[in-house]
């Protein structure tokens, strides 16, 4: 918000003049705007998800299916990157109740996650068995000491990978786990990798 001030002001007192700046200043407000929409609707999401009189929808959802949505969509992330995502499932449907968009937030926030971390031209691995699913990614890892705090609000790596991330998608990953009975975990190594894994509750 100070950044978007500041280059509105910049305009308006006509400090700066030249297209190609202003074009530049422009272009930063728009990067400010995006990232203050993306905090707004994330601590709406976690508001909502952190009242427990807050509906969700409880419908029979199967896991598969929900996880194949995801991947399809971090595919396309994923090939900017060059990074292949390679996925394993059981054959037979694990069976959920609960709300299908938001298994799929769950699911992107950790695929995306997976992406953004990962060098080019890397891999991720997606497993899931009868009752886990697990995302690994062989990134940069998570330092020990910040590994117990990743599911708090606004607690993100300090890299440029992730400067321009709210903070807050892991725990509204952890809040949507919880609404369905997940349990979510993490292991990771520095310079390694990192795999979550969701345990299904059914």
């Amino acid at each position: 918000a100070t950044v978007l001030r500041g280059s509105l002001e910049a305009l308006c007192d006509g400090v700066v003049t030249d297209a190609a700046q202003v074009k530049e200043y422009h272009e930063q407000m728009l990067r400010e705007t995006i990232g203050l929409q993306r905090l707004t609707n994330d601590l709406l999401d976690l508001s909502k998800l952190q009242n427990p009189d807050f509906p969700i929808e409880q419908t029979e959802v199967i896991v598969q299916d929900v996880l194949s949505d995801a991947l399809h969509a971090a595919d396309q992330i994923a090939r900017k990157k060059h990074i292949a995502i390679t996925r394993e499932m059981s054959e037979a449907q694990a069976v959920v109740t609960g709300d299908y968009g938001r298994l799929r937030q769950m699911f992107m926030i950790v695929l995306d996650n997976a992406v953004k971390f990962s060098k080019e031209n890397g891999a991720i691995e997606v497993t899931m068995t009868n009752d886990q699913v697990t995302v690994q990614d062989h990134g940069a890892g998570i330092a020990p000491e910040l590994l117990p705090f990743i599911f708090d609000r606004f607690r993100k790596t300090p890299s440029e990978e992730n400067r321009q991330g709210s903070g807050l998608g892991l725990a509204i990953a952890k809040q949507i786990a919880a609404r369905h009975g997940i349990e979510i975990a993490v292991e990771s190594t520095v310079g390694e990798g990192t795999a979550f894994t969701f345990a299904l509750r059914r």
